[in-house]
């Protein structure tokens, strides 16, 4: 028994809709993939951080990550994403992968007529600077 061949008509609409398909569902041949979006509230890098020396850091207008801390050069500040203002923030030595993530703590600043400026600090004192280092000094000679 012989095959039906199905009518020109009814080919031709499939080869179409096939082809429109094809065409329409699949992306220009050089294009990126979409990155993917961060989700809610992981530690992402920041990279607009202002510090007492810049002159923006007490410009409302100016955008950006205010930390009162001096922040050393390879150590990077990360904070919370997908909130406004910000939840949380934290600094992280990059340079040294046995240093424990800091967090920061941060006091809303008030400006008039607008809402406030939040600023990040570190007031966890660390054993090894000023005088508490100069105490674990004493107590622990190396």
């Amino acid at each position: 028994m012989a095959l039906p061949i199905p009518s020109g008509r009814r080919t031709g609409a499939f080869l179409a809709l096939a082809a429109a398909t094809v065409l329409i569902g699949s992306a220009p041949a050089g294009a990126e993939p979409a990155t993917p979006s961060i989700p809610r509230g992981s530690l992402v890098i920041v990279n607009d951080v202002l510090g007492p020396e810049d002159p923006g850091f007490w410009n409302p207008d100016v955008p950006g990550t205010r930390v009162l801390t001096p922040v050393e050069p390879g150590v990077e500040v990360l904070c919370a994403s997908g909130f406004e203002p910000t939840p949380g923030c934290s600094t992280l030595d990059m340079r040294d992968w046995s240093s424990p993530q800091r967090d920061l703590v941060f006091v809303d600043v008030p400006v008039i007529g607008r809402p406030p400026l939040r600023v990040w600090m570190d007031i966890i004192p660390r054993l090894d600077e000023g005088p508490l280092g100069h105490l674990m000094e004493r107590l622990f000679a190396r």
